[in-house]
């Protein structure tokens, strides 16, 4: 078929629909008189009206700018530091908690002191830098078998570990960072050449995590006015190491994870030069 054909047979075919509509009309209406048809009351469109916009909250009034603190300078000089150093470490604890337990003369200089003994894995009896847990040790009597270190005796030392396992790591590593280079010049003061204080710092803490774990019950002598372990072996340990001892298992553990935590964030600070 032409295209010319196409188009007629799409017209005829448009013809014949309207012509059988007009039939179908007029059968269905008969002989019925033709009545006007009413006229349709056609309602003028109203206008819609507009749908309410959602509601635009306020955008909030702009946070004020941080007040930039001003810039810390270097610490004091080392004998004018005392002030300054007992108020640093007293961050570390909530509501002056830390005021119990820290002596507030010649800070820097007696913790370089601690912190060299300790690197040999001993304690200091003088110039110490936190004041003694008060009170003897506690004993119990076992029958036959003499004297044991009392469970009631680790409990003397739960309130400053908690302090210890709870202080920020962040923040001690950063008063320790302002702080080095006094504690550095207290270091020099001693007189020990070829290591520094920092090399000092993270052997004290490797004695402590290698104290041994100590099984229960343990027998106690008192040959004279101090008490003594009755195992030979461990009356030889460090000082360090008996003291781990005898603040309990549960003490010590928790001082060993935070001083775990402690000396993986003070590795990551270069060694410094020999003083």
């Amino acid at each position: 078929m032409s295209e010319h054909e196409s188009s007629q047979g799409w017209i005829i075919g448009l013809v014949v629909v309207v012509v059988l509509a007009a039939g179908a009309y007029w059968f269905l209406s008969g002989d019925k008189a033709e009545e006007p048809a009413a006229p349709i009351a056609v309602e003028p469109e109203q206008e819609a009206e507009p749908e309410p916009l959602p509601e635009v909250e306020a955008p909030p009034p702009p946070e004020p700018a941080p007040v930039a603190e001003p810039e810390k300078g270097p610490p004091p000089p080392l004998n004018e530091s005392d002030e300054a150093a007992l108020k640093d470490l007293m961050s570390l604890a909530p509501d002056g908690a830390l005021a119990k337990w820290l002596v507030p003369d010649e800070v820097v200089r007696k913790w370089v002191a601690a912190v060299n003994a300790g690197s040999r894995g001993d304690l200091i009896h003088k110039h110490r830098p936190l004041k003694t847990i008060k009170g003897p040790i506690i004993v119990a009597d076992e029958g036959a078998t003499g004297m044991v270190l009392s469970p009631d005796n680790y409990h003397r030392y739960d309130q400053p570990v908690r302090l210890f396992a709870l202080m920020d790591t962040d923040a001690a590593v950063e008063i320790y960072r302002y702080w080095y280079p006094r504690l550095a010049q207290a270091y020099g003061e001693l007189g020990i050449r070829n290591k520094n204080f920092h090399q000092e710092v993270l052997q004290a803490i490797d004695h402590v995590l290698a104290a041994p774990q100590v099984d229960e019950p343990i027998k106690l002598v008192r040959p004279s006015v101090y008490y003594k372990f009755a195992d030979p072996k461990l009356e030889k340990l460090p000082g360090l190491h008996k003291l781990m001892i005898r603040m309990g298992p549960d003490n010590a553990a928790r001082v060993k994870e935070k001083l775990t935590e402690l000396k993986a964030a003070l590795e990551q600070i270069p060694v410094q030069e020999g003083n």
